[in-house]
């Protein structure tokens, strides 16, 4: 396993470095009164192991905020996750959403810190407004973790911890799987993600070093289709229609990929005889990995990251030590022959997938797989 992941990562790049620490909220009753009510609690199968893990008792009555970035099913599965798993350790969880608003993020995150909220976790729509909402905790003494995206530490921030997918490896993982299945293919177009964040940019980037390593194949984006498969629609229909030859297209997230499909489809194509890639791995893709529509899939379910970020939270308040980042790696895009392997998004099934032992979730794990991949390919972390 060593050898094929080092040979994987062998021209991959990690753009962004984290850092972390914090202390703790001082709650008030006047700022309780303000603090939104907590979402509607949804029914998922108890966590088998939480009471070995975790001393209940701490956490019963704690209030945490969590920070969602936007609306679409990415973000829905993360916050569904986030608070079906905080709810097992006795947390009352408020969910807020930013709708990739900067400014509304920035003001979602003072308003919990003066809601009296034992602790924050955000998926951040820009590096730079996370940064100032970082600072405002951090001055506030209030604990703030954050998820996928990163906080700009250049005037200061310091991150209590931070969980995310190696978003620039996972556009390496189907580049790479493109280059080596399809190697007589000079270009491949791509429709980004929301740019702005850091992960849409490092994703196309990572796509573009796959090709490099192996066919040297073209990257042509054709913008940027913000995660939304209505909007990529138009941007697949455009490239069908303007009389360029194509057969790589790389949809950065599920839900363009079923824009791009929708497009396909529409335009009389059959998309098995295409190369479709996309990233996510979620429950929608499966039956495309199966039946040929999509050839690979990488995957960065939002279920183990809101488990791992949970886990952090868990250990800062019972006063563990605990690694504070964390970067995820998946051994290999989901294809066809490997689609069982796959992590479950929906947090029922997550949750029932985590009790039969079906995939590892434990936060040393993956800590040691991080200082195993880096430590082998020291590049990731320059």
């Amino acid at each position: 396993m060593k050898k094929i992941l080092s040979f994987i990562l062998a021209t991959a790049l990690l753009a962004v470095i984290f850092a972390a620490c914090g202390g703790s909220p001082a709650p008030t009753e006047q700022a309780a009164e303000q603090a939104p009510a907590p979402a509607p609690a949804q029914e998922s199968p108890v966590i088998e192991d939480l009471e070995e893990v975790a001393d209940t008792d701490v956490h019963a009555g704690k209030r945490v905020a969590f920070i969602n970035a936007g609306p679409d099913d990415y973000y829905k599965q993360f916050g569904d996750a986030f608070a079906a798993i905080g709810r097992q350790y006795g947390w009352d969880v408020t969910e807020i959403n930013s709708e990739y608003e900067p400014a509304k993020e920035l003001a979602n995150v003072e308003d919990m810190i003066n809601a009296g909220m034992d602790a924050i976790a955000v998926i951040t729509v820009s590096m730079e407004a996370a940064g100032e909402a970082c600072i405002l905790a951090n001055n506030a003494g209030v604990p703030i973790f954050f998820v996928a995206g990163t906080p700009d530490e250049s005037r200061g921030a310091k991150p209590n911890g931070h969980v995310t997918d190696n978003f620039l490896y996972m556009g390496y993982l189907v580049g790479r799987f493109v280059g080596e299945n399809y190697p007589d293919e000079t270009v491949a177009y791509t429709i980004e993600g929301f740019l702005g964040q850091g992960t849409a940019e490092a994703q196309t980037e990572g796509f573009r070093r796959g090709l490099e390593a192996t066919s040297g194949a073209e990257v042509v984006s054709l913008g940027s289709g913000e995660w939304q498969r209505t909007l990529a629609i138009p941007i697949m229909a455009d490239l069908i229609t303007s009389g360029r030859e194509w057969n790589v297209i790389y949809g950065a997230n599920d839900e363009m990929t079923d824009g791009i499909l929708t497009a396909i489809e529409e335009a009389g194509i059959d998309a098995k005889d295409k190369v479709v890639v996309s990233s996510n791995g979620k429950e929608l893709a499966w039956p495309w990995l199966k039946d040929g529509r999509v050839k690979a899939d990488s995957p960065n379910p939002p279920s183990l990251n809101a488990d791992l970020s949970v886990q952090q939270i868990v250990a800062h308040f019972e006063g563990r030590p605990f690694p504070q980042k964390i970067r995820i790696y998946a051994p290999a895009a989901l294809t066809a022959d490997n689609i069982d392997t796959a992590i479950p998004w929906v947090v029922s099934d997550y949750i029932a997938g985590r009790n039969a032992g079906n995939f590892p979730y434990q936060l040393d794990y993956y800590e040691n797989l991080m200082k195993e991949m880096e430590a082998e390919n020291p590049w990731l972390v320059g």
